[in-house]
């Protein structure tokens, strides 16, 4: 669980609170990050098969650990990237969790005005 996952709930009990309209601005930069990390994710699994390095033990050493390093391997970029990906994810959820709110309570205030209205008319 990371930080922001926990800031899930504060922002659903109203704990959190952004500027008006901030808080969707920052869903929607997270939905772009989120687009262009997952086309750095598809990039990478060109990565995943090193040529080249010759047929030398050392070359076919040196190609899979660069093979590892990209996909597959302790912690590899792919694995990097999807986590990067899943925390922007989080944030977006704790942003939209705060838009939520403002539009939940100005549609309850609204109700509230129309139902007062209807008793003054």
């Amino acid at each position: 669980m990371t930080s922001w996952s926990g800031l899930i709930a504060a922002a659903e009990h109203g704990e959190l609170e952004l500027e008006r309209g901030t808080a969707s601005n920052c869903a929607r930069a997270c939905e772009r990050l989120i687009d262009q990390l997952t086309r750095v994710l598809d990039g990478t699994r060109g990565l995943a098969k090193i040529d080249g390095l010759g047929s030398l033990p050392s070359g076919v050493t040196l190609a899979s650990k660069f093979e590892r390093k990209a996909a597959g391997g302790e912690y590899s970029l792919d694995q990097a990237i999807a986590d990067h990906i899943r925390v922007v994810g989080e944030m977006r959820d704790v942003f939209r969790k705060i838009e939520n709110r403002y539009a939940a309570a100005e549609e309850a205030n609204t109700a509230a005005a129309a139902a007062v209205e209807s008793q003054i008319n």
